[in-house]
């Protein structure tokens, strides 16, 4: 049986999603123009040198970011701005800090100011679902998401992490979907859900694990309304299905056909159903 969604699930889910942009940064002197960008997850970044030798190297200005070994692919990127490299890309990973500090790591350029940050947000049209850090708790502790949908965390007190186990009890990382910081100088990760998301998915606070900071995520499978076997398309398989329920009426029962959701499944779902048709 299709679980019906909220209409305001629902102008989330099915609004026009905006695809994967191009940003480019251009170096100017001893600046970056411009010094903040705004971006996505699946964006792409390109640096791009006017003269000079510089690079692009993330981490707080003027220090280079420190994994310690806790955050796989920290820094997540450095790009040579010279003669020889005069342009370099980046692409926001699915998983990325909310906040992105960078700066210049040749000679005193730093010292004198130049730096940039990039700002990461949920893609337009998406489904956001929020979790929040308090103290050694994820609020809520379980989520329900889907492909495309993003996940932000939110860091309210103290050095925390997600990061998502291969192995729960152990504490064991997967070093596949996330492993960020998530603390007062990176206080919010941002997630667009990929495909290749399993059933499930726990994860934990890398500092805390042990003391039960830890997450769930579940994956499921949201539909258009009208497409009641979930196919993909509005066809006749969901129009046999519509009449199949005919009749059936609201109640405790949830009636797979009831498109418009008033509680019944009539001749104004047929309607509903024909005008979402795709195949």
């Amino acid at each position: 049986m299709i679980k019906m969604l909220s209409p305001i699930a629902l102008c989330l889910l099915f609004s026009t999603t905006t695809m994967a942009e191009d940003f480019t940064v251009t170096q100017v002197g001893l600046s970056y123009d411009p010094p903040s960008i705004t971006v996505s997850p699946g964006d792409t970044i390109t640096w791009v040198r006017t003269g000079g030798t510089h690079d692009a190297v993330h981490g707080n200005p003027c220090f280079e970011a420190d994994d310690q070994g806790l955050f796989p692919g920290f820094p997540l990127f450095d790009i040579p701005l010279t003669g020889a490299s005069p342009s370099g890309s980046w692409t926001v990973p699915d998983a990325a800090p909310g906040r992105i500090p960078y700066f210049c790591s040749v000679g005193t350029h730093c010292e004198q100011g130049m730096t940039g940050e990039i700002i990461v947000v949920p893609r337009a049209g998406s489904r956001t679902v929020v979790v929040e850090q308090n103290g050694l708790d994820f609020d809520p502790l379980v989520i329900e998401v889907s492909p495309g949908d993003t996940v932000v965390w939110n860091q309210n007190n103290g050095g925390h992490s997600v990061h998502t186990a291969s192995d729960l009890a152990s504490c064991t990382q997967d070093n596949l979907f996330i492993a960020l910081p998530l603390d007062f100088d990176y206080t919010q990760v941002v997630w667009e859900v990929p495909e290749t998301m399993p059933e499930t998915l726990d994860y934990f606070c890398i500092y805390h694990c042990e003391l039960g900071h830890v997450g769930t995520i579940n994956r499921i499978e949201l539909c258009a309304p009208a497409d009641l076997n979930c196919d993909g398309s509005v066809n006749g398989a969901d129009l046999a299905a519509l009449l199949a329920n005919w009749g059936c009426s609201g109640g405790s029962t949830v009636c797979n056909g009831d498109i418009n959701d008033d509680g019944i499944v009539n001749g104004a779902d047929v309607a509903s159903l024909l005008a979402a048709w795709t195949s």
